[in-house]
């Protein structure tokens, strides 16, 4: 039976590198974990029951109900599409220690001294062992959560032949400066700021394990060369889902994109002959399926 998937978000953290370029923020899930156990993903969980409460939107600025319900295609209630955003900022602060708000002079959050730095360190510790919720943090410290300051970017959902699956929406933002991204050193054991081809190259080689949306939206971010040029070309429209295909070829686990040309085929349970995987990926191309070699995904194109 198929496994209905729970809601999620996800932030691909942002920032300048100099002269040029930009890196992201990747974490390294514990090697132990249930889901993408060793894997480098980025900083997200799924949504708390909590994360669209009237409260939370009491303590939110830069969006409204009805722009959140606009954004995501009118397909969730209003708290539904509330929660995404919260849920968001939540996990982004538990995970990488980032917490986006407004301090009580309207200004992004920044984290000052060392005295500020272990208040909000202790403030995470809390929030994950359930002692604090994100709201008495806010009202702590006179925060808003800074909702407008991240961007919606994609949207993936868990192959279904998974055991635990996410229906995932991402965000996209800037590290607002001032503050310093971190793992928990619990669910996350190592964190990274390294470029989208950086990352590929490490992934190629077996030094940072990617899973398999992280591969995919790295590889897109690559075509970029400044983060400006990547917030310009946000798109308007409406983000399709993209809900990847997996299964084994002689006992090699294959997903596939539903922009591979082979992709219905292997949905309906067929499998081609003869096998083509086409070649490798090359920095440029559009990455049409991943296989598992060496406990680590690598992308190929196939074409028509």
């Amino acid at each position: 039976m198929t496994v209905i998937p729970k809601n999620a978000a996800t932030v691909i953290l942002l920032r300048d590198q100099e002269p040029d370029g930009f890196d992201a923020f990747l974490l390294k899930r514990h090697e132990k974990s249930s889901f993408m156990g060793g894997n480098y993903v980025y900083p997200g969980g799924r949504v708390d029951r909590n994360d669209g409460s009237v409260e939370t939107r009491s303590l939110s600025k830069g969006m409204t109900l009805e722009e959140a319900i606009k954004i995501f295609g009118g397909v969730f209630s209003p708290e539904e599409s509330f929660a995404l955003w919260i849920a968001a900022i939540r996990e982004l602060f538990e995970e990488a220690g980032v917490l986006f708000a407004y301090d009580h002079k309207g200004g992004l959050l920044q984290i000052r001294n060392r005295e500020e730095r272990e208040k909000f360190l202790h403030y995470r510790k809390l929030l994950q062992e359930g002692k604090i919720n994100i709201c008495e943090i806010a009202q702590k410290e006179n925060l808003r959560f800074a909702l407008d300051q991240l961007h919606y970017y994609a949207h993936w959902i868990t192959p279904e032949a998974q055991p635990q699956r996410f229906d995932t929406r991402f965000f996209l933002t800037r590290c607002p400066s001032g503050q310093e991204a971190s793992p928990d050193q619990k669910e996350t054991t190592a964190g990274i700021w390294i470029t989208p081809r950086k990352a590929l190259e490490e992934n190629r080689k077996g030094d940072v394990i990617l899973s398999p949306p992280t591969l995919k939206t790295l590889e897109d971010l690559s075509r970029f060369k400044t983060m400006e040029d990547i917030f310009h070309s946000l798109k308007k429209e409406d983000i399709r889902p993209v809900l990847p295909f997996l299964t084994r070829i002689s006992d090699t686990p294959l997903i596939i994109f539903p922009w591979d040309p082979e992709y219905e085929i292997f949905q309906k349970g067929k499998i081609p002959s003869p096998i083509n995987h086409g070649g490798p990926s090359q920095p440029g191309d559009n990455t049409t399926r991943l296989l598992m070699r060496d406990n680590r995904w690598l992308p190929y194109r196939r074409t028509k």
